[in-house]
């Protein structure tokens, strides 16, 4: 059953990519990077359908982790990577080659294996305030030098740049919400009377910013796999710099695949970013209205 759960939350989270991406690169392109994107895609019924099916897939994603392991959900999530591209393609003309295909597998395969090997255990959800600052300014330092080295750039590189900035957002919203979870075993009083809860809207709403406009800057191919590839990888740093978590990797050999799943990763996302579907997506994507 966990496993039925998490291919099909898989299948929702890339069908609602596809469906925002569509919306998104329809908007006007001053609309980029700002807050009134949000307000324009909300206006779309179709965004909104991506938004619910979301939520669906967060729902289906809860009940397999009910069901299942995390080690058994996590790698099987990262299947919404493959499924991303036939659906990316539906009534575009388009079609996906081996061009796609390859780097895809190549990319979920290593996020599966990094998930299942590589990720952190132990720790708890406490740090001090010296270390937040840290690495909240080691994300804003981050994610400000990738927002201004994406101006500079169109299409598809701005979509990979953009979407490395969203991981990177993603991956410190991950860790706010362990603390503000956490923070719920002393009551809601608890939740609301400490700073993680409103950094964490905060965090998440330029979080949502960067996603729409990398899915405003070109294809969903280009942006979604640097988005998947970033927030786990970063999470689990932060998870140990933060929280004491410990990498599972045990023993050489461990390191050594954990190691190589990243450089796979890395390697399979600016595979996908250079590929045909990505690189010539202005020649046969049509305009969107919906």
């Amino acid at each position: 059953m966990a496993v039925v759960l998490a291919l099909l939350a898989g299948l929702g989270y890339a069908g609602a990519s596809v469906l925002q991406q569509r919306v998104a690169a329809a908007q006007p392109p001053e609309l980029s990077l700002s807050p009134r994107l949000l307000l324009a895609v909300a206006r779309r019924p179709l965004w909104l359908l991506g938004v619910g099916l979301d939520l669906v897939a967060y729902l289906l994603e809860a009940a397999a982790l009910h069901a299942g392991s995390l080690v058994t959900v996590g790698p099987l999530l990262v299947s919404g990577l493959i499924w991303v591209l036939p659906l990316s393609t539906i009534g575009t003309g388009q079609r996906v080659t081996r061009r796609e295909v390859v780097p895809a597998v190549v990319v979920t395969a290593g996020l599966a294996v990094f998930v299942q090997v590589g990720s952190p255990t132990g720790g708890g959800s406490t740090a001090g305030a010296g270390a937040w600052i840290a690495v909240g300014t080691v994300v804003a330092v981050l994610v400000a030098g990738l927002v201004a080295s994406a101006r500079r750039e169109t299409g598809a590189r701005r979509a990979l740049l953009l979407g490395l900035a969203t991981g990177v957002v993603y991956s410190f919203t991950a860790v706010l919400t362990k603390a503000a979870v956490d923070l719920l075993d002393d009551g809601v009083g608890a939740l609301l009377s400490h700073w993680q809860l409103y950094v964490l809207v905060g965090v998440s709403i330029v979080g949502l910013v960067l996603n729409q406009s990398a899915f405003q800057a070109g294809h969903v191919a280009a942006s979604l796999p640097v988005i998947a590839v970033a927030n786990p990888v970063l999470s689990c740093t932060f998870g140990v710099l933060l929280f004491g978590e410990t990498l599972g990797a045990q023993g050489g050999l461990e390191w050594t695949v954990t190691v190589v799943s990243i450089v796979a990763m890395i390697v399979g996302t600016i595979l996908l970013a250079q590929s045909p579907l990505v690189s010539h997506e202005a020649e046969h994507v049509p305009a969107l209205e919906v």
